[in-house]
């Protein structure tokens, strides 16, 4: 018996896609992509796909259909955010929501073309691969930097052209503003195409050199996708509460065992640090701040002040992963995203996935991997089937 299970997510529709609506779609899709194309003002990077969505008229229309399971949701985080005095998380999310409603309405119109200028992003890589081995400077002439700073000058984007070699090659960044968000992109838009399309010869080709030129500690994403897809049917009859308390238990164990908070061992695997950092301070926290979270400073950690400022003077945000929330959004904001998965009829594999793509990064955070993470999640079930 085939049983076909459904989200509440927003259906695509499929309507004639003008000469207007096709050139707006490919901008859209490239900004998303190219976040070194976007300029950075007033500490901020300003992405020009947020305000090109809204040109999109097909997509203004289905404003008007967004079923109500999806509206609570919405309303009820935003309301969260306000309350606690986030407005900065309130914004973010605002842009995430945008950008992931956006793949989910318009569908194939759209996400055809992003997979297009991910493959072009590939392409930039294997280039800057090439560049390299004649030498580094080639390489970083068309690295991320030179390209955000030849479209906007002083305001250029923030971006990290680093070359480090952490596995077998010096570590490229394609169009993405740095390699390690590459690697990330790379690996769910793989992963999206994966389960929607057939993949040809010549793009397993270019996935696989694009991988290879990027190997980083973020790359260990795509063995754990190969592991966990197979386990999905199982994975989905664990409760998400369930599998969200034991993805938390796991890193503040290994962050305890580690005991990353001792400055000899911050100072020394600042990477390590940065990506457990969460996991150990959520415990530091008082009574009040883990039932409603921290402010953006995160003064609200007393003890552990050296660790932080030594995090962010790097630029590093403590607050990263599943525990990174409960830092921003104390434990109640843990409840409503628990809340946010029960209604939405997602479910453990999609945790998985969510916990695996912000293991180093925030929930928060605004960039095309994570959009594409939630656009991955959200549709999941949409199509599939089980027996």
């Amino acid at each position: 018996m085939t049983t076909v299970i459904k989200n509440v997510a927003l259906d695509p529709e499929v309507t004639h896609e003008s000469f207007y609506l096709k050139a707006l779609r490919w901008l859209i899709a490239l900004f998303i992509i190219a976040s070194p194309l976007s300029p950075f003002v007033a500490n901020t990077t300003l992405y020009l796909w947020i305000p090109l969505v809204f040109f999109d008229f097909q997509y203004i229309r289905t404003f008007n259909q967004i079923p109500k399971a999806v509206l609570l949701c919405i309303f009820v985080w935003l309301s969260m955010c306000l309350l606690f005095f986030r407005y900065d998380l309130a914004l973010k999310s605002l842009v995430l929501i945008l950008g992931v409603s956006y793949l989910v309405k318009m569908g194939n119109q759209i996400t055809n073309k992003v997979y297009v200028c991910m493959l072009i992003s590939i392409t930039w890589c294997v280039i800057q691969f090439i560049a390299y081995q004649i030498s580094p400077s080639y390489s970083a002439a068309i690295g991320p930097g030179s390209i955000s700073k030849f479209f906007w000058g002083e305001f250029a984007t923030m971006t990290y052209t680093n070359q480090y070699t952490v596995i077998l090659f010096p570590r490229m960044s394609g169009l993405s503003r740095e390699a390690g968000f590459f690697a990330s992109l790379l690996i769910i838009s793989f992963m999206i195409r994966f389960r929607d399309n057939k993949i040809s010869l010549m793009e397993k080709t270019l996935f696989l050199l694009g991988y290879l030129f990027s190997l980083s500690k973020s790359s260990i994403t795509l063995v754990l996708f190969f592991i966990l897809h197979p386990m999905r049917r199982l994975l989905r009859k664990v409760p998400v509460i369930i599998t969200f308390i034991g993805f938390i238990v796991v890193f503040v164990s290994l962050a305890q065992f580690l005991n990353i908070g001792s400055p000899e061992y911050f100072t020394q695997n600042e990477s390590v640090a940065h990506r457990l950092s969460a996991s150990y301070l959520m415990l530091h926290m008082n009574i009040g701040n883990l039932l409603y979270g921290c402010n953006t400073d995160y003064n609200c950690i007393i003890d552990y002040q050296p660790m932080i400022k030594f995090l962010t003077d790097q630029g590093m945000v403590p607050a990263v992963g599943l525990s990174g929330l409960i830092m921003d959004m104390g434990l109640l904001g843990l409840i409503g995203v628990i809340f946010f998965f029960v209604i939405l009829k997602l479910d453990s594999y999609d945790v998985a996935i969510l916990a695996i793509f912000t293991a180093t990064v925030s929930f928060f955070t605004v960039d095309s991997f994570i959009i594409l993470t939630y656009y991955y999640i959200l549709t999941n079930h949409k199509t599939h089937a089980t027996e």
